[in-house]
């Protein structure tokens, strides 16, 4: 029985006291009674939820130019610092920043693999996004490229000239298949059809022609515009051509044959039916129209600064609105509202929902935050509860799927996050001695959902706690825990953190201690589980090389380790021994781990999302029971209660199957939970997802592209930060996220072809979250 302290047993009769003891085996009970009446002198101060606006401290990036695939799944935007930004809305992230000369024509291909650059001498740059490098060029004829347009499937870069030329190039041979006089002036504009039959082009002065995109010979679908076309359409089939032209006039040809004036305008792009458009007035008005009548439906927005463009998704129902001064924004057509807005600048790119919602690149997110009253909370600080990876995807129907569920909006409620104290309790500072603290969490109005100890970079579990309690007196709200934990001789580092209604931490609290004896060396325990054989999953689920990746791990750092530990317990889990009830119970060994002991993870097989957790699938998974499939919270409670303080957990996860657009969908899902799941508990991770066996798995480097790598790290490349002679699992990461996409390159451009179609646009890249102690694990081959 846990008896309450004089203090707090007297604020029970004032109030309901939530008393939640959680006793340590074996603690004594003179320790137990310091905690409680340590806890019995702490209250919180309770201050109400705050409204937030949202703040951008990085200049955003001025943007000159946009350039829309075929298809509109993506886009190009030209910046004012004269570099390229392609986004993917099949991924719903910017995929590329490229650096790449001048031209006079720009476009990306239809999935984004590709950049195409127009020249003035006719010639056409072929360039890899993600490298930046021109792999081909397309020779010139019929003077300066004034347009560019690639088939649906990318197989056909369509070329226009000043000339009035236009000339077809498969992508594969990179010679013409046609070319055809098409007008005596130059070209405006080129539109490809959704079944890619057709080509739709129109000149300067709006003279409009409609070839067989196969042979380069007309169709008889043609006629005059009148002026220089903003927008153009041609349905499948051949059919149906739209045109709106620049000074408003809308033209449509087919069964139908109309002309209606839509009034002056900037910018178009009609929608894939041909039936519906957005415009942009001035710059500054967007308005749907219905190309039938002529009429607009209604006004989108009113902007308060100038737009350079607009990209209609019509079975969406969305507009992304461009802003010149670097802001994208997404509008319901339907309902007129905003539902999100990108933010790009010279770093990165962020974007951000009405509710909360945020995707972005690392350096992106870091100029953004929510203001309230007098502080600034980084928009990251709410990753746990509104983190989305991929939901410009979502939001435009390309991923089908519903948005993350979100506990409130910040903008309205932002719930202030606690401040987090640690003070000790105990006098004596001995090494490989109990010693209790204990950590203070003061409500700041957001509540206190969580309140998490680090002892040296690894959450302590909890049953290490001693005594929680909780109270509230006159309006004010503490949660104090008492801890009592097992410092290693030397230094020793404590850190609190506690987390609002929102799952967002506060100002870590910090301590530092150094306790006597000597520091030791510990055990390092090596777990290495790979599966190439499922016995109970399909023939296209069996892989290649994930079993010879655990093998090339285990042996690397049995190598490199040996002098840092004082042993190694290795536990090879492959193929058949890599059954869940083996992988489970070799993790659950963990427990018996000392604080100096030290554990690396390394899972290579196929990893699976659901809407609610990420999954390792052992040897004996079965394709539709996820009971039969190990979670990320299993492989997360497991290592927390390791008594192991360092940890380092490597991933190297395979998806088979299904489309490139479900690839990312499975990678967005992946990096959420791992993200949201390990980072919080202190263990460091290395992890990439790979699409299957058929691009990434060279025969020339025997391996998977992360395994080859960690591999390589290991065995001396790794020392580069410090460059010291030994190798940290910090070290190994940034190793790692820094040399997989150029290794990745490097192997596409051996068999780009086979790449592409595996990955599209995708380049195959690591995520790191470092926040748990960095871990000593090799020492350099000299």
């Amino acid at each position: 029985m846990i008896f309450l302290a004089p203090r707090l047993r007297t604020m029970a009769k004032l109030l309901p006291l939530c008393l939640l003891p959680l006793a340590l085996h074996g603690a004594p009970a003179a320790a137990q009674d310091a905690v409680f009446d340590a806890i019995s002198d702490h209250l919180f101060e309770n201050v109400l939820y705050a409204q937030a606006q949202l703040k951008i401290s990085t200049p955003l990036l001025k943007l000159d130019d946009v350039a829309l695939g075929t298809g509109s799944n993506s886009f190009v935007l030209k910046g004012s610092d004269g570099a390229y930004r392609l986004w993917n809305l099949q991924a719903g992230s910017q995929q590329a920043v490229i650096k790449a000369p001048a031209g006079t024509a720009f476009a990306p291909s239809s999935g984004g693999t590709t950049f195409f650059i127009g020249q003035s001498d006719g010639s056409v740059l072929l360039i890899d996004p993600h490298s930046g490098k021109t792999f081909a060029t397309l020779p010139g004829k019929g003077g300066a490229v004034t347009a560019l347009a690639a088939s649906p499937d990318d197989s056909v870069l369509f070329v226009a000239h000043a000339t009035g030329t236009v000339s077809a190039w498969p992508l594969d041979t990179r010679q013409p298949a046609w070319a055809a006089p098409v007008s005596s002036g130059a070209i405006a504009r080129l539109s490809a059809s959704a079944d890619g039959k057709f080509l739709a082009i129109a000149d300067a002065g709006g003279a409009l022609v409609v070839l067989d995109a196969a042979t380069g010979k007309p169709t008889a679908l043609r006629g005059n515009l009148g002026e220089t076309a903003a927008a153009l359409y041609i349905a499948p089939g051949g059919q149906k051509l739209v045109a709106i032209g620049g000074n408003g006039k809308a033209l449509s040809l087919g069964k139908r044959a109309s002309t209606t004036d839509l009034g002056s305008l900037t910018r178009a792009d009609i929608g894939l039916t041909g039936d519906s458009a957005t415009v942009l007035r001035d710059g500054k008005v967007v308005e749907l129209i219905d190309l039938e009548s002529g009429k607009t439906k209604h006004t989108i927005t009113e902007l308060k600064t100038p737009a350079i463009g607009v990209i209609y998704d019509e079975a969406a129902a969305k507009v992304i609105v461009i802003d010149a001064a670097g802001t994208l924004q997404v509008f319901d057509t339907v309902t007129k509202e905003m539902v999100l807005s990108i933010f790009i600048s010279a770093q990165g790119w962020a974007l951000v929902d009405r509710q909360g919602r945020f995707d972005g690149s690392g350096s992106g997110l870091r100029g953004i935050s929510w203001a309230v009253k007098k502080s600034n909370f980084p928009i990251s600080s709410l990753t746990q509860a509104f983190s989305d990876p991929g939901m410009l995807s979502a939001v435009l129907d390309k991923d089908k799927r519903e948005l993350r569920t979100v506990p409130g909006n910040p903008v309205e409620k932002y719930p202030m996050p606690p401040k987090a104290e640690i003070e000790p309790i105990s006098t004596e500072l001995a090494g490989d001695k109990p010693y209790q603290l204990m950590v203070i969490a003061t409500d700041q109005g957001g509540g206190i959902k969580d309140v998490r100890l680090y002892h040296n970079g690894k959450i302590v579990d909890v049953g290490a706690i001693l005594e929680q309690k909780d109270a509230e007196v006159d309006g004010k709200h503490v949660r104090v825990i008492g801890y009592n934990v097992w410092p290693v001789p030397g230094p020793n580092v404590f850190q609190a953190a506690a987390t609002g209604s929102y799952d967002n931490p506060g100002d870590q609290a910090e301590m530092r201690q150094t306790f006597s004896g000597e520091p030791r060396k510990g055990q390092l325990n090596l777990i290495t589980v790979g599966v190439s054989q499922y016995s109970r999953l399909p023939k296209e689920y069996q892989l290649k090389v994930a079993a010879n990746d655990a093998g090339r791990v285990k042996s690397a750092v049995s190598t490199y380790s040996k002098a840092l530990f004082t042993d190694i317990a290795a536990a090879d889990l492959t193929d058949v021994k890599a059954t869940k009830a083996q992988i489970l119970h070799t993790l659950d060994g963990l427990k018996t781990a000392k604080p100096e002991d030290s554990v690396i993870l390394f899972l290579s097989g196929h990893g699976v999302t659901d809407e609610s957790d990420w999954y390792f699938l052992p040897s004996d998974a079965t394709e539709d029971d996820s009971d039969s499939w190990i979670s990320a919270s299993e492989i997360r409670g497991a290592l927390e209660r390791s008594g192991a303080q360092r940890v380092f957990v490597i991933i190297d996860a395979c998806y088979s199957g299904g489309t490139v657009e479900n690839f990312y969908a499975v990678t967005s899902f992946q990096k959420r939970f791992l993200t949201n799941g390990l980072r919080s508990s202190g263990i460091q991770v290395l992890t990439a997802t790979r699409r299957d066996q058929l691009a990434p798995e060279s025969a020339e480097l025997g391996a998977g592209f992360l395994t080859y790598l960690v591999d390589q790290a290991l065995k001396g490349k790794g020392d580069v930060d410090p460059r010291d002679g030994w190798i940290s699992s910090q070290e190994v990461a940034k190793f790692t996220y820094a040399a997989l996409p150029e290794l990745f390159l490097a192997q596409r451009e051996k068999n780009p072809k086979a790449f592409r179609a595996v990955y599209g646009a995708d380049v195959q890249q690591p995520d790191i979250y470092t926040v748990g102690a960095d871990l000593l694990i090799a020492k350099a081959a000299q």
